[in-house]
């Protein structure tokens, strides 16, 4: 069964994790600078509202937040106000330049990718506590989701510019990665592209495909096993959530698109479990 959230359309939902301590999914509006959180149930509140844009965030292993946004990279406890921030890093930026999906390592490290306002020059940055932030690769078209598999040995990245996720061997004791390798490029005629995804118990890839109106499951040869369609068309990101981890949280955006779906948050039984996800170590 798949149930829509009752709240106003976002204009650029996105990055949905599990919170396990309030047992309730966060997504973000990344453009509104707004947090949610949602009940598996369905019932969604504001969480937080700020005037930065929110291209990603994360969770630390107390539950809570960090805050991947353009005036740099913020410490906040879950609950928090903007005034509770506390700066951890800042990155060089060029202008229009924003976050866009982040993820942490087996080892606590955060890895977080940034796109460009004429999506050319995106890059993919590491950030470990105490320690400068590396970036790892530039050049980039739109850095989007990423994942883990095989005990934080496979790291999963997306270039939506390139309409291809990679995939790499993860070193996971030095926070490096190698053997780059296509894993999955979308041929569709229209002009969709893989976004945000996540990884279920399986080892198989759950992509969004925004301008597809749809989610596609990978198995680990790159194949596509199955499709669930939606009635939004950006489709953007998703998580898996709920106690044991068998609901999907969906997230879309509403942003050029006009129709009553579009910007659209989904909560729906998930076909197998999914992992909980790696959290940062400050």
């Amino acid at each position: 069964m798949m149930k829509k959230l009752s709240l106003p359309p976002c204009d650029l939902g996105e990055g949905p994790l599990w919170h396990e301590e309030t047992q309730e999914f966060v997504f973000a509006d990344i453009t509104k600078g707004r947090l949610f959180a949602a009940a598996p149930s369905g019932e969604v509140q504001l969480l937080l509202q700020t005037d930065w844009q929110l291209g990603a965030f994360l969770f630390d292993t107390a539950g809570n937040l960090i805050l991947f946004t353009e005036q740099g990279v913020f410490a906040l406890p879950y609950g928090g106000t903007p005034t509770d921030c506390r700066l951890l890093w800042e990155i060089p930026m060029q202008a229009g330049e924003r976050f866009n999906d982040a993820i942490c390592d087996p080892a606590g490290r955060m890895l977080a990718g940034t796109k460009t306002a004429d999506n050319r020059n995106g890059s993919l940055w590491l950030f470990d506590k105490n320690l400068q932030p590396m970036r790892l690769l530039q050049g980039l078209q739109i850095s989007n989701g990423m994942g883990f598999a095989e005990h934080g040995t496979v790291f999963y990245h997306t270039d939506s510019g390139q309409r291809t996720i990679y995939r790499y061997h993860y070193n996971a004791a030095q926070g490096t990665f190698a053997d780059p390798r296509a894993f999955f490029t979308l041929q569709t005629p229209d002009n969709a592209v893989p976004d945000g995804m996540t990884v279920d118990k399986r080892g198989q890839v759950w992509t969004a495909c925004w301008g597809g109106n749809c989610l596609r499951c990978l198995n680990t040869d790159g194949q596509e096993t199955a499709k669930i369609s939606l009635p939004a068309t950006q489709v953007s990101s998703l998580t898996f959530g709920g106690p044991d981890l068998q609901k999907i949280l969906i997230t879309s955006a509403a942003c050029g698109c006009p129709g009553a779906d579009e910007g659209g948050i989904w909560i729906l039984d998930a076909p197998c479990p999914g992992v909980a996800e790696y959290r940062a170590v400050l």
